[in-house]
């Protein structure tokens, strides 16, 4: 039995790429919801299940230190997140686990990376938001590509729940077609998303 839910609007922003003879000040409400018959719980950090992971100000020369996204190494300013399941009250029986994908209209085609959203006011360039998954037992990471594809599953314990670690981080944009490749970097505001997708199996 394969079972999806849908979770919209999972927010990474950031006060500012900042450089020295940059200043901004701003705020930024996103609403977003869901409509659904699974009795799954899903959440954010232990609270709701859209949320806004806010990174700290980061600066031209460290999102250039950062480079472009590497598989098994956080970028910039690194921040944490988890995203759980409770299935206890679903009534499952044969499944054992779940399968996490993430997908945006912001995905980067060269990195798998999320892009800035260029539509806001003093956008900064050259930034990409890469998201890596931490494993509990190594600590290691693994970088999750946001293209729908890209299967990040847990196991349900015997209570049916399930928790993935995350780690969000300022990257370098890359454009393969470009010379040279990674984009030079100007400081602005930050600001993307991607919606998270839980089957169960």
């Amino acid at each position: 039995m394969n079972k999806k839910l849908l979770v919209i609007s999972l927010t990474f922003s950031a006060a500012t790429i900042s450089s020295s003879a940059f200043a901004l000040d701003g705020g930024q409400i996103d609403f977003a919801g869901l409509v659904s018959d699974n009795t799954c719980v899903m959440s954010v950090n232990n609270g709701a299940q859209d949320a806004q992971i806010q990174l700290e100000t980061a600066s031209v020369d460290e999102v250039n230190t950062a480079g472009m996204v590497k598989a098994a190494t956080v970028g910039a300013k690194p921040k944490a997140f988890t995203i759980s399941v409770d299935c206890s009250k679903a009534g499952f029986i044969t499944q054992t686990k779940a399968d996490l994908t993430m997908t945006s209209p912001f995905h980067s085609n060269g990195q798998g990376t999320l892009n800035n959203d260029p539509s806001i006011t003093n956008a900064a360039t050259g930034v990409n938001i890469a998201i890596h998954e931490v494993n509990p037992t190594s600590g290691v990471y693994s970088m999750v590509t946001v293209d729908g594809k890209d299967l990040h599953s847990q196991n349900f314990d015997t209570n049916k729940k399930a928790q993935w670690s995350f780690v969000a981080s300022y990257v370098a944009q890359t454009d393969p077609a470009a010379t040279p490749v990674v984009a030079p970097v100007a400081a602005g505001f930050v600001k993307t998303n991607a919606a998270y997708t839980i089957a169960y199996n």
